[in-house]
């Protein structure tokens, strides 16, 4: 990611505004093993192990993380939009309570049921401040594409359900 220090290197949200999903996860978790002291679980500055117990690193990874689930570009949000493929596989669930965005706290469940062929999402946002346009990835680990949709406008080439927010409570069914 960088020769040193490579919270420094913002690269990591240019491959997210570009949608470039296994580029941007490569970065976290190559930082996040190399930096992290085995002992403490905290971490370094650089990757020789100089300079221990970091918060601007360790606040760097937390960001990265919740740029991972939740980050607003403008007015749009934009929701697990470079979560690992495997985090949806069958059984599996994510659920965001209460985070804080731009647009004020909002919470996300998804569920994936993917032996009925479904995932399942519910997302409340706040009344008084709403995004223009909502992005939720939903990837299926085989990498398949829904064949239907409903609560939104599937683009199988992002793996993503655009959402006009007319509503606090929107539901989400993607059917494989």
């Amino acid at each position: 990611a960088a020769l040193s220090q490579p919270y420094y290197c913002r690269h990591d949200y240019a491959h997210l505004q570009r949608g470039e999903v296994s580029a941007f996860l490569k970065t976290y978790y190559h930082q996040l093993t190399a930096l992290q002291d085995r002992e403490t679980h905290t971490f370094w500055e650089h990757y020789w192990h100089a300079s221990q117990h970091k918060t601007h690193e360790e606040a760097w990874f937390l960001m990265q993380t919740r740029w991972m689930l939740w980050r607003e570009d403008g007015n749009t949000l934009h929701l697990l939009s470079a979560i690992p493929r495997q985090w949806l596989a069958n059984g599996q669930e994510i659920r965001l309570v209460g985070v804080k965005s731009y647009f004020g706290p909002l919470s996300l469940h998804v569920r994936s049921d993917l032996r009925r062929g479904r995932i399942v999402a519910e997302l409340e946002l706040p009344d008084d401040s709403r995004p223009e346009k909502v992005l939720l990835r939903l990837p299926a680990p085989d990498g398949r594409h829904a064949t239907t949709c409903q609560g939104g406008e599937y683009d199988p080439a992002r793996e993503t359900v655009a959402v006009r927010p007319d509503q606090g409570h929107i539901l989400i069914k993607l059917c494989f």
